[in-house]
């Protein structure tokens, strides 16, 4: 990474534009050559470092690809060899969160031994299983009526622990996710969120990875959905950042909400320059003030009250950045959804993540 950095501070034109619609550069500086410069006899401090929301807007602007982004993560690894600087920037939680989500209460298979899809496990991923567990069970029951032994898995990808920079010990956390697979007899996962997607596309290059709503897209959908919402107000579509280039994915989510008739319109920044909703990196954790910032600063990019995404966690960020924030399962699957979310106590989404637990535990096989 030394030599990249160099690499990086010759090609720098200091135009500035890797800060632009970043949530955390213009807090640490105004002059990105400068600080490269810093950085070939420095590591980033690791306030700066935790304060990077790893969203990859830096990369994607930048006229030379430099990216910052690689930087702060390179520098967390580092940091994260001593665990006093992880304990700074709230790593309790994060030990606390992975450790519960990988236990036999919160995590569970469920793989079925006939059909053309005993091979596929669906992955609705932690938000979402903590956001509504009904909702999991009525996608994944439409998912087997379309994709007959298609099984389901109810387990973290590891990405808190990554996103600190604990290498090892997200690799302890992925490899359980592997295990826990090849038990299932998965070669191909379907993701409902959009971390869990490039998690394992990134570590687990063996496995097939398709997007849910890419899925749907090719599948359809059920029938009492389409053309449902033509009637509802406009919504704007926020593109969650972890699957900035996944082209397939944003084709298949307009795909989908042309068919449920829901009339939308986009963010000026969209698709691969999206920005990042303010939950990106951990950042909720290590840095709070700067995550509600970039929370309501992407919320008054839009002049809609209403933000749909196709990710929980982007969809409670908008909430919280003073915007009704929605996801497309519930208007796609939910007919008594209200068009708002229920805000929900910490406890009240493990309770959730246990009651969907217990709904995949009490599947039968279609023996």
């Amino acid at each position: 990474m030394d030599a990249k950095i160099k690499v990086y501070e010759s090609e720098c034109v200091d135009c500035r534009s890797c800060m632009k619609g970043c949530p955390m550069l213009y807090s640490f500086t105004i002059s990105p050559k400068k600080l490269l410069t810093k950085f070939t006899t420095e590591l980033p401090s690791s306030e700066m470092a935790y304060a990077c929301a790893n969203c990859g807007l830096c990369a994607h602007s930048c006229p030379r690809d430099i990216d910052f982004g690689a930087i702060f993560t390179a520098s967390k690894k580092s940091y994260a060899e001593d665990k006093k600087v992880l304990k700074k920037y709230g790593y309790g939680g994060v030990i606390f969160h992975q450790k519960s989500s990988f236990s036999k209460l919160f995590s569970t298979t469920k793989k079925f031994t006939t059909g053309e899809y005993t091979h596929t496990a669906f992955m609705p991923g932690c938000a979402l299983s903590s956001y509504s567990p009904s909702l999991v069970h009525t996608v994944f029951s439409y998912l087997q009526s379309k994709c007959s032994g298609m099984g389901i898995i109810q387990q973290c990808c590891g990405t808190p622990t990554r996103m600190m920079g604990d290498m090892a010990q997200f690799q302890m956390y992925h490899s359980q996710l592997e295990r826990d697979l090849a038990y299932m007899g998965a070669t191909t996962v379907v993701t409902a969120c959009e971390n869990c997607f490039m998690s394992l596309k990134t570590y687990s290059p063996h496995i097939k990875i398709i997007s849910l709503y890419s899925l749907l897209a090719q599948i359809g959908l059920p029938e009492e959905a389409k053309e449902r919402h033509i009637h509802s107000p406009k919504m704007a579509l926020h593109d969650p950042c972890p699957t900035r280039y996944e082209k397939e994915i944003h084709e298949g989510v307009r795909t989908l909400l042309a068919q449920i008739g829901l009339p939308y319109q986009e963010f000026k920044q969209n698709r691969e320059q999206t920005l990042c909703c303010g939950s990106g990196g951990m950042l909720e954790l290590t840095h709070a003030a700067l995550a509600k910032e970039q929370m309501r600063t992407r919320a008054k990019q839009t002049e809609c009250e209403s933000i749909v995404s196709y990710c929980q966690s982007c969809a409670e960020s908008m909430s919280r950045g003073g915007k009704n924030g929605v996801h497309l399962l519930d208007l796609i699957f939910n007919p008594h959804f209200l068009m708002k979310q229920e805000e929900q106590s910490v406890l009240k989404k493990w309770y959730n993540r246990f009651s969907s637990r217990q709904k995949i535990s009490a599947l039968k096989d279609n023996t």
